[in-house]
């Protein structure tokens, strides 16, 4: 028993060693190839096929990180990047899966580079990159990289907004007619399980092509989207909130004595300059739009609303003022006479206590219209969201 494990174990360690024995010459092999460039292999002309179609190159794309700048409207992704191509000078028939090669100027690689990139294309493409080379002659040239791409977004809904972020891939010397890329099946596009991004959530993605037509003809390119939420979660509890709770406070003037102008005139003014001084703060930490966003409209409408409240605490004071000097009118007048004031009328008692009760209707009709847009508002925006 002893002895046959012995056997087997020689057996394993001699196949172990043929394989890298075989890997090796394969690599050798392959290396010696390229560098007979020019007289050999030359990577600065494209891989033909025997048709004389164009080259196919299939795109694979794996987002490991995501990084949003709604600021500056950017978004900087950390992706693996994958090229797959057929090179029929690459052919070999040693009996090994695959060789790397780490050199990967010294083949031909497609002129891929990234449309909407904030970086130039050798910054992005080849650092931290290999290429691997199949018996058959196909080619996977493999990167790891950092992309800082512009996101244009459209913030009309922010904070409850949905934004798409594109990544286009296209060749830049290359037209249709010599190359052409290609996303390499259903799943070319993937996504880190645990992908995140300050203050958003990833959504979806979806793959598309997005070829152009320039005068010197057509260029291909593929476009990788990925969609994602803003949460709204942190915004109701850093803004919405300590809005309307200014809001209430302004409200508390209602409560408070007629008589005591002063304290009803501070409860109704404090609240709309912390609130006009905090926007105004907001306002510099967001993207510069030529348009109203939504949490502009909320803001506007919570201003308005404290606005007025004021007016109707001054009102309220001009109202009862008005109402004293005309009842010290009316004694020293009768004091003067020594006659009954008349009987007021139907009409003009009902009027006074119209007038009487507008107090109470403005209050109910101020705060009634606010809960009524919060109503309207919060189910057009995260409702319908």
């Amino acid at each position: 028993m002893a002895r046959s494990c012995h056997i087997l174990l020689l057996v394993l360690l001699a196949a172990g060693a043929w394989a890298q024995n075989q890997e090796a010459r394969a690599t050798q092999l392959l290396m010696e190839r390229l560098r007979k460039a020019p007289d050999g292999y030359d990577p600065s002309i494209r891989p033909m096929t025997r048709d004389g179609a164009p080259t196919e190159v299939k795109i694979q794309t794996f987002f490991r990180d995501i990084e949003i700048n709604d600021v500056n409207m950017e978004a900087d992704f950390d992706i693996t990047f994958r090229m797959i191509w057929n090179d029929n000078r690459l052919t070999y028939v040693q009996p090994v899966e695959y060789v790397t090669v780490l050199e990967t100027d010294m083949l031909w690689l497609p002129d891929a580079f990234f449309k909407n990139a904030l970086v130039t294309q050798r910054e992005t493409v080849h650092p931290e990159a290999f290429v691997r080379i199949y018996p058959t002659g196909k080619v996977v040239y493999s990167s790891r990289l950092s992309l800082k791409q512009g996101c244009p977004m459209n913030l009309a809904r922010f904070p409850h907004d949905v934004q798409t972020c594109l990544v286009r891939i296209g060749s830049y010397g290359y037209t249709t007619k010599d190359l052409v890329f290609k996303f390499a099946d259903a799943d070319s596009v993937s996504i880190e399980s645990d992908i995140h991004a300050d203050r958003f959530t990833f959504e979806k993605s979806h793959s598309d092509y997005c070829n152009s037509v320039t005068a010197t003809g057509e260029y291909t390119c593929v476009e990788v989207g990925m969609q994602i939420r803003r949460v709204f979660g942190s915004y109701l509890v850093d803004w919405y909130i300590p809005c309307m709770f200014l809001v209430v406070v302004a409200w508390f003037s209602f409560l408070v004595p007629p008589e005591m102008f002063l304290g009803r005139l501070l409860l109704t003014l404090l609240p709309p300059l912390a609130l006009a001084s905090s926007s105004h703060q907001n306002r510099a930490s967001l993207a510069s739009v030529p348009y109203v966003r939504a949490q502009d409209i909320f803001t506007g409408i919570s201003l308005t609303v404290m606005f007025l409240t004021l007016v109707y605490v001054i009102v309220c004071h001009v109202r009862m003022c008005r109402r004293n000097a005309a009842k010290g009118d009316e004694k020293a007048g009768g004091a003067e006479d020594g006659e009954a004031n008349p009987k007021p009328s139907g009409k003009s008692t009902l009027l006074r206590r119209l007038l009487q009760r507008a107090e109470y209707i403005s209050r109910v009709a101020i705060i009634g219209a606010y809960v009524f847009f919060l109503f309207v508002y919060f189910v057009a925006y995260c409702g319908t969201g």
